[in-house]
This record gives C-alpha cells, structure tokens and sequence, in this order.
C-alpha cells in the first residue's frame, strides 16, 4: 500500500555502503496526524528505508527534528522478543519520494 506522510525525523539518518556501491540507509520518523487520534494521543513511529546512491548525496541533510515529506509503500517487518516470545511489529516504509527542507541561503 502507497503512503504519503509528513513528520519529524527522530534520529540522525544512518547510512552504510554495500559490496554492490549501492548506498542503503534509514531513518525514524514521527508522525503525528490531525486527521486520527489513536487510544492516549501517541504519536506513530515509521522506519524509513531508502535504496540507492541518491540517499548518500542527501544523508547529511536529515537529522534529528527536521521535518520531511515522504511518499513510500508500507511493510511491517516482525519478530519475536528475545525475553518475551511475544510476536512484535513496527510499521517500515520503503521511500520512494522524498521532500527535503530548503538549503539555507547564503548571504
């Protein structure tokens, strides 16, 4: 399923270069929307996934409390909790849009 979501990134993107010079990162993002509240007013946290070199040339832009708009198809990725056993999920996107807030003009 394709979504558009706009939010706050959490973290610093983390960015790594495989064998193939392909560059992969990701990313957290919060989302908090107008449009549906949920159960105590919780914000939703998205895992972003970028594929390619272009993520590389515009890592440095991304950090902590910038907010960006993405366009992405939805996945959840699953897994058992190590102490637990319970079956866990987290919502993870991977971008296909991305829209950057403006370079700072310089005097």
């Amino acid at each position: 399923m394709q979504v558009t979501l706009s939010g706050n990134v959490g973290a610093d993107s983390e960015s790594k270069i495989i064998p193939l010079r392909d560059g992969t990162g990701s990313l957290r993002l919060v989302e908090a929307s107008l449009a549906v509240k949920t159960g105590a007013d919780i914000p939703d946290w998205y895992k972003l996934k970028f594929l390619g070199d272009n993520f590389a040339t515009i890592a440095n832009r991304i950090v902590k409390g910038v907010t960006i708009s993405i366009v992405g198809d939805l996945t959840f990725e699953f897994w058992n909790d190590k102490d637990t056993g319970e079956r866990k999920s987290k919502a993870v996107i991977n971008v296909l849009d991305l829209q950057l807030p403006p370079l700072p003009q310089l005097a």
